[in-house]
């Protein structure tokens, strides 16, 4: 069963975690316009491959997809392990989400 982790009706755009796929998808206009892989190691994700399908990209979508992810794994207090570069550059610019990076197991991100 999926789990909604952002719904925002005014832009028709959903996020939801599809944990028998392993990923994440985010909906605009129930439409699938793109996706964040990701495997569950422990009590961590490791946060894969984020893509957005090619007619949406441009619209700031894959920065909506992130940070719902990364706001839902702070609030169950899950550490994440990034190897995705968008979610790397994510981070970066903005600073507060690196609570959420195993320190342990960080992935590609270096502080």
């Amino acid at each position: 069963m999926s789990d909604v982790l952002f719904d925002d009706s005014a832009q028709c755009v959903r996020v939801v975690d599809d944990p028998e796929a392993r990923q994440y998808a985010l909906y605009v206009d129930g439409v699938q316009a793109g996706t964040m892989s990701y495997r569950i190691v422990g009590q961590r994700r490791v946060l894969g491959h984020t893509e957005i399908d090619e007619a949406y990209r441009g619209r700031g979508l894959s920065q909506i997809l992130i940070q719902a992810v990364l706001d839902d794994l702070r609030e169950k207090q899950q550490k994440v392990t990034i190897y995705c570069p968008a979610v790397d550059r994510f981070i970066k610019q903005r600073v507060k989400y690196a609570d959420v990076i195993d320190p342990s197991h960080p992935g590609i991100w270096f502080a």
